[in-house]
């Protein structure tokens, strides 16, 4: 007997096509994948107006939110709008569990999106669990006060949810390590993110009747922030200039050097720094900026190598979005990227914070035209295996229907 289509609410503080962040374009997966597969599905998110619109067969629900609650927190201006969007994104799944008969809300952890739901206990709220502000303020060495109670908050919704869809083994190691709870008494499932393969025509693999070629290009997506690894690929980018002059670099992604502190001690941002202490390389490397969906698509489909050195990953959607275009990948031994990496298979994996080894494996990889082929195909095909929207979403469904299974999780 066919089971009854779900419907479901997803929070996210952004969505496309407005906005397109990380969490933003898992959230359209796992809700365009549902909504394919028969399920009813609205998304909640940020809006500077009320706005309700079918995007992908998916109820979209912009709403603006006021800053009127939390005003012990004003001083505090990532705390303070967190946790009013968190209200305001309440009220909203409430009136659709009203109205539209939702009866499970998913949220990310990330922006705290779901936690006065999860506190609430309206309906169960599942929660997807991927890289933390806690986290993020150990990497950087952060010690002030928004930071640890953000963490203190994350650490109340991680306790407060029905149900963990953690992104990685990875990711779930580092929640029990950081924020002291156990999975042995809880329920969860660990899904890997999926992506859209692109079709046949717009694979790009690494022609070998050129593999002499004027110029191989190196390509880095990300934020230019030190969890990201930007400092090391610096570092690198000389040292395999040296070997491979033919060899160029783009970087894209915007600038985050205010917020991850790096500014504030070096008095310039990312692009200014290296231009300054690398001035000689500067004419073999691009700083793009912020791209959209169009331009990112363009720069996979011209790179001959992926990039992205990060310190840590939860699980790194950049590698199946460069795998999905054929290009070999390399990546850090940190958190969830061996889990999409197949060292030595579809890219190479190097230590976290080792300048040196990275710029080894992209010589190596440069230097190989049959290895950046192979390499690239592999990936090509373990996306299509094992990494496609379509499977995460019916993992999705599966964990969703296991909650609503079980009144004891509310």
């Amino acid at each position: 007997m066919a089971l009854p289509p779900l419907c479901v609410c997803l929070l996210s503080g952004t969505y496309p096509p407005a906005e397109s962040d990380g969490i933003a374009r898992h959230t359209y997966l796992v809700a365009r994948g549902l909504a394919e597969l028969g399920h009813t599905v609205h998304v909640v998110c940020r809006g500077e107006r009320r706005l309700s619109s079918v995007y992908d067969g998916v109820y979209v629900h912009r709403i603006p939110y006021s800053l009127e609650r939390y005003g012990q927190f004003r001083e505090l201006p990532i705390l303070f709008h967190n946790l009013n969007y968190s209200h305001a994104a309440y009220e909203e799944a409430l009136r659709l569990v009203d109205k539209e008969n939702v009866r499970l809300i998913d949220s990310p952890l990330w922006g705290l999106e779901g936690l006065v739901a999860a506190v609430s206990g309206i309906v169960p709220v599942v929660l997807r669990l991927q890289t933390s502000v806690r986290q993020v303020s150990t990497l950087q060495a952060r010690r002030d006060e928004q930071a640890r109670l953000i963490g203190e908050l994350e650490r109340t919704f991680i306790e407060r949810a029905s149900y963990w869809i953690p992104n990685s083994c990875a990711t779930l190691d580092a929640i029990q390590s950081v924020y002291g709870v156990s999975c042995a008494q809880r329920r969860y499932t660990v899904i890997p993110h999926g992506i859209i393969p692109v079709p046949d025509d717009q694979v790009r693999p690494f022609d070998l009747r050129q593999s002499v070629k004027r110029e191989l290009v190196v390509l880095y997506v990300g934020r230019l922030e030190q969890r990201k690894g930007i400092l090391d690929l610096f570092q690198a980018i000389p040292l395999v200039l040296k070997q491979v002059p033919a060899a160029s670099f783009v970087i894209a992604g915007q600038d985050n050097s205010q917020h991850d502190g790096f500014y504030q001690r070096m008095k310039v941002d990312y692009p200014t720094y290296f231009s300054r202490r690398y001035r000689a390389y500067t004419s073999r490397v691009t700083f793009t900026g912020r791209v959209n969906d169009r331009e990112l698509a363009a720069l996979y489909q011209s790179c001959d190598l992926f990039v992205a050195p990060s310190l840590y990953e939860s699980f790194g959607l950049i590698y199946l979005e460069a795998m999905n275009y054929a290009k070999p990948v390399i990546g850090c031994r940190a958190g969830g990227v061996p889990e999409v990496i197949e060292d030595g298979i579809t890219g190479l994996l190097v230590p976290p914070g080792a300048p040196s080894a990275l710029a080894e494996a992209i010589i190596s990889l440069l230097t190989s035209p049959d290895l950046l082929h192979q390499m690239g195909l592999a990936g090509r095909q373990r996306l299509l295996q094992q990494f496609s929207y379509t499977q995460m979403a019916q993992r999705f469904e599966q964990a969703y229907r296991a909650v609503l299974s079980d009144s004891s999780v509310v």
